[in-house]
């Protein structure tokens, strides 16, 4: 191909992919039919589809949850806060987390028997039943690890027919039990009871099932939502998604009902530990002073002493304000070894931060930022994975704060070494002294004084344990629910208005994905501008498809397909005008089965008018039609006389019914079709014609095919090339294009043949009447039905 034809090739290619909306549009419109059957189909679809869906119900719920990093809270929660000896600062972003935790769901869950669904079977959809239930399940084991089982309930008269599924190993298990009977099936046990109710039918078959409740909660965690109102606020808005209108609202009260008491739990947790440490502790001390005034009383009695010298009273306090010190520092290494004993086990079920607070309010603080990390550590581990970055800076923090307490143990411990030992040098010099009492004496000084040392302890341990009972006293759920969970009367998905619009559209893109696959993907010709896009050639006329053969020849039937043939006929005097004199005319195509044999004869036979001789040559020595078509005999023809066994004379033959229209057969198809037409014996042979004919129509082989048009070409007058509707490919097109400039041919046209009427086409005059055999105009049903059909497909 050379450059110019290539630069060609490309602009035409350009000019094909360029889409003309205004085009593209009329074709739309031409298919409505195909718009309404479809649009049919697609409101159709979108009611089955409303009908089958599984609707989606949103539920939503605010609550109000204290941060103090944006100073939530009240006077009256202050004034608590002052009673309370712990820690209660909150993080509103963890508490949203926390809300979506699997512990806080799997609790949800397994208290309202959230996992338990009620089905009435159907044929397409199960029905499920929520309210108005007639079955009921009992688990007989541990509920909490009770999942992932179906049954299909059928009662009876007097039992209940159950079909266990089991979905892992695609089996299924049959059974019998009567109502409320025990059943068990794989490690679990069961009972159902069933009270019918009146909507209930003959042979109504239910549907249980029963999910695990650990994965469960990890399936419901997508369907939670939360979300603070406003970034100022601390109020949290928190919604489910639910199937079920009414269980959406259930769900989300029962989720924030646990997670208040999880909350007040956590809060009580360190406060019940301690009053429990404190009153075991309080009880020991107790039974010590009893025994100790028993033991004085004794002593009292059997010496008869009612009052000791001011000298030993003296001594007594000096001796029992020395043992007092000494105990406080006992009890405070005691404290000390507990508090570092209590840091290098974390796991232990004594909190001493309550305890120490009057001992060293330095240590108290570090264990109290020690006991938050570690809450923080349990409520981040609720919704965050183990190897979580905020977890690994929790865990560094908590490592931090264990390490500054034992470097501080590890100094108040030498400072309260000293401090004990001085006191006790001071204790002894005074039991010293005591020593020069008498005996009686200084055994009632030592009654005295452990009894001192036991009840200033057990004052100091009973103060603590009110502090701690005001403590768990004053802790309230600082969360409010502002606004309970409400039962949606609409569901949010599906959506009836979206649903319809989804539809239309879908079937709008559709109908129009199909005009533009048929007409701008189409490989073959479908319209006029397709063939001007390529070829630089008038289009003599547009015949459409017929029924019609070759013999139906008569002129006197005025049927649309002779209206066509004498418009082409009109054209071909305006495109002749300078011609005179006998006209030789061509008539080929791209490839066969175009129509250009069909089109010859009609031809041919409409250029008879006015009392015109016309001949048509049979010059389709491949595959000749014309003699076939016509009921004529081929075997002597064409190929005869160019061999010499028979004269001119004896190939013309008459085309019956017709007045004035001659042929000229192929006869025997020869070996060598080109030699023969490129001979000599073919010129003369067309110049004979012209001498006795005022027309002749040669019928030849496709161009595209062979070249026997290219050696007839010197002798033709006018070349007109077939294109047939939705047969010739697009891409022969350029192939003919290439050969017609290869030619020398005089005067060129296209006939576009076998468009389909009722087809879309930009100048479909006809497709509004057709015409009779007396000309009347004729409209039937059937013609109706044709045409809506071909706007259809």
């Amino acid at each position: 191909m050379t450059l110019i034809n290539m630069t060609q090739h490309k602009s035409t290619i350009n000019k094909n992919t360029v889409i003309d909306l205004n085009d593209f549009f009329r074709k739309i419109i031409f298919h409505w039919p195909l718009l309404i059957i479809v649009s049919v189909i697609a409101v159709a679809g979108a009611l089955l589809y409303l009908k089958y869906k599984k609707p989606l119900y949103l539920s939503s719920t605010k609550l109000y949850l204290k941060d103090e990093k944006k100073g939530g809270g009240g006077e009256e929660m202050d004034a608590l806060k002052s009673l309370s000896l712990f820690s209660n600062n909150k993080n509103i972003e963890n508490e949203m987390e926390v809300l979506k935790s699997p512990i806080l769901l799997e609790k949800a869950i397994q208290n309202n028997h959230f996992n338990v669904r009620y089905y009435k079977k159907g044929t397409v959809r199960n029905e499920e039943l929520y309210d108005k239930n007639p079955l009921a399940i009992s688990f007989l084991s541990d509920s909490s690890n009770v999942g992932n089982y179906i049954f299909d309930v059928t009662p009876g008269n007097d039992s209940l027919r159950i079909k266990y599924i089991d979905d892992d190993n695609n089996s299924s298990t049959l059974f019998n039990v009567k109502a409320g009977q025990p059943f068990t099936v794989e490690k679990d046990k069961f009972s159902i009871t069933y009270n019918r109710l009146p909507s209930d039918g003959e042979n109504t078959t239910f549907r249980i099932t029963v999910d695990s409740i650990m994965d469960l909660a990890y399936k419901k965690i997508e369907h939670i939502g939360t979300s603070l109102v406003n970034k100022d606020a601390t109020v949290v808005l928190v919604s489910y998604e639910d199937p079920v209108a009414e269980r959406a609202a259930n769900f989300l009260n029962a989720l924030l009902d646990t997670y208040n008491q999880y909350t007040l739990d956590d809060k009580n947790k360190v406060a019940l530990k301690t009053i429990r440490f404190l009153s075991v502790r309080i009880d020991s001390l107790k039974e010590e002073l009893g025994l100790l005034e028993k033991e004085e009383e004794n002593f009292k009695v059997q010496r008869g002493i009612t009052d000791i010298e001011a000298s030993s009273k003296l001594a007594l306090e000096q001796v029992k304000e020395a043992d007092t010190r000494l105990s406080e520092a006992n009890m405070q290494l005691s404290v000390v070894n507990q508090v570092e004993s209590y840091i290098n086990n974390p796991s232990s079920d004594y909190p001493f931060a309550p305890v120490t607070g009057s001992i060293d309010q330095t240590l108290t603080s570090m264990i109290n930022r020690y006991e938050e990390g570690l809450k923080e550590k349990r409520r981040l581990s609720l919704s965050l994975q183990p190897n979580s970055i905020i977890l690994q800076n929790v865990d560094a923090q908590i490592l931090d704060s264990r390490n500054t307490i034992k470097t501080y143990i590890s100094g108040y411990k030498r400072n309260a070494g000293i401090v004990q030992k001085n006191t006790q040098n001071k204790a002894n010099q005074i039991m010293g002294k005591i020593a020069n009492i008498p005996a009686y004496e200084r055994e009632y000084i030592n009654i005295k004084r452990q009894q001192g040392v036991k009840e200033n302890l057990y004052l100091y341990l009973l103060k603590k344990k009110e502090e701690a009972a005001v403590s768990y006293a004053s802790n309230v759920v600082d969360n409010k629910i502002i606004a309970p969970a409400f039962i949606p009367l609409k569901p949010i998905t599906p959506k009836k208005s979206l649903v319809f619009v989804g539809f239309l559209a879908g079937s709008l893109l559709i109908s129009i994905a199909y005009v533009y696959f048929k007409y701008f993907l189409n490989p073959r010709v479908l319209n006029k501008k397709e063939i001007e896009q390529v070829f630089d050639l008038p289009v003599m006329a547009e015949i459409f498809q017929q029924q019609e053969t070759i013999q139906d020849l008569s002129l006197q039937n005025r049927s649309i397909l002779q209206e066509q043939i004498f418009s082409l006929r009109t054209n071909l005097k305006f495109l002749l005008a300078e011609q005179t004199g006998p006209t030789t005319i061509m008539i080929t195509s791209s490839i066969s089965g175009e129509g250009k044999t069909f089109l010859s004869a009609h031809l041919a036979n409409a250029l008879t008018v006015g009392n015109k001789k016309v001949v048509l040559v049979e010059l389709d020595l491949r595959k000749p039609k014309l003699s076939r078509s016509f009921g004529l005999d081929n075997t002597v023809g064409l190929t005869n006389y160019i061999v010499g066994t028979k004269t001119v004379d004896d190939i013309i033959k008459k085309v019956p019914g017709t007045e004035e229209l001659y042929l000229v057969s192929s006869g025997p198809i020869p070996p060598n079709p080109i030699e023969l037409i490129e001979g000599k014996r073919m010129a003369t042979l067309l110049n004979i014609l012209k001498e006795r004919f005022d027309f002749i129509v040669i019928d030849i082989s496709p161009i595209g095919i062979v070249s026997d048009a290219k050696s007839i070409s010197p002798y033709v007058d006018c070349t007109l090339f077939v294109i047939r509707y939705n047969f010739t490919l697009k891409s022969r097109l350029m192939a003919v294009t290439d050969n017609i400039k290869e030619l020398f041919l005089k005067k060129k046209g296209i006939v576009f043949n076998g468009i389909e009427q009722g087809a879309f086409h930009p100048y479909d005059y006809y497709d509004h009447y057709g015409y009779s055999a007396n000309g009347h105009n004729k409209t039937s049903w059937s013609l109706l039905y044709k045409r809506i059909k071909r706007r259809i497909a």
